[in-house]
């Protein structure tokens, strides 16, 4: 257990990080939307495709063959279409109206409020809100963080520090106690808020949408208490010094080491994952510092 005792997580971080988690919701809806849409608009081509094909009563060979690849495309087409529509239906909570939150959740007033003051939000057609935007822009600066944080801290959440190994999560298991998550130390040794650290790490496991009612939970201020916990629980770099028949080794040194083959290894698990998946070039970890307001 850790007997570090941390500084809290601010109301500041408090207001911005739950303005976040709320970017990241409506962002999601207009993200579906904007795929069910440019479907639709295939399928519309396609059809028209199809019909004047169709409408020719005497077709060459290729026009036959064309016909024919149009009308593969249009079924695979529709069945997208399906998908993005269930998508689209799936998403449908997070398009947050002004009648739900003065009804039902009003707790969630003094974000929204915060949204639309920064040009985060605006009112759409429906009286629901939607990014404009700013907030489009500042929603791609978070998932360049979410970015970031995968590529550079994932690697050591589950650290050996008895062997000085790192957790292979496709092959170790990592429920086994031999393993430390390092991530709050990694980020104080750096100068990174922790808190904020953690916040990505929690919105990147989708951990904060796991309870249904988690927009309750952020009106009433309970939705980053786990965050909290975590935060002040975890491995401090004090803690990480320890004491051999060469003398004293401090969790400053210990550390440091960590890091060194930690990022050599992140370094090498991104260009695997860059090769496998054609990914653009490796995130700049500062972006992980960013304060948005």
């Amino acid at each position: 257990m850790n007997d570090t005792t941390r500084s809290p997580l601010s109301d500041d971080a408090k207001q911005e990080f739950g303005e976040l988690l709320l970017l990241d919701r409506l962002m999601q809806y207009e993200n579906a939307l904007a795929d069910h849409r440019e479907v639709e608009a295939a399928i519309a081509q396609l059809e028209e495709q199809e019909k004047a094909l169709k409408g020719t009563f005497f077709r060459s060979d290729e026009e036959d063959y064309e016909l024919e690849q149009v009308q593969q495309d249009l079924i695979e087409a529709r069945q997208a279409g399906e998908e993005t529509a269930q998508e689209l239906k799936d998403t449908e909570p997070n398009h947050l109206s002004i009648a739900l939150i003065e009804q039902d959740e009003s707790g969630l007033e003094p974000i929204l409020k915060g949204m639309e003051q920064r040009g985060l939000i605006r009112i759409d057609e429906q009286n629901c809100f939607t990014p404009t935007e700013q907030g489009r822009r500042v929603y791609e600066q978070l998932v360049g963080q979410l970015d970031s944080y995968v590529t550079h801290f994932d690697v050591y959440a589950s650290v050996d520090l008895e062997e000085g190994a790192f957790a292979d999560p496709d092959t170790d298991l990592l429920e086994d106690n031999r393993w430390s998550d390092l991530r709050v130390a990694v980020a104080e040794h750096k100068g990174i808020d922790p808190h904020r650290v953690v916040f990505l790490a929690l919105l990147s496991a989708e951990a904060f949408f796991e309870n249904p009612e988690w927009r309750f939970d952020l009106a009433v201020g309970s939705l980053f208490d786990e965050l909290e916990t975590t935060v002040q629980d975890q491995i401090s770099v004090e803690e990480l010094g320890y004491e051999d028949d060469k003398g004293a080794v401090s969790g400053e040194d210990v550390i440091a080491d960590i890091i060194e083959r930690g990022s050599a290894l992140a370094q090498e698990r991104f260009q695997e994952r860059q090769e496998a998946e054609q990914q653009a070039p490796m995130p700049d970890e500062q972006v992980i510092t960013t304060s948005y307001w």
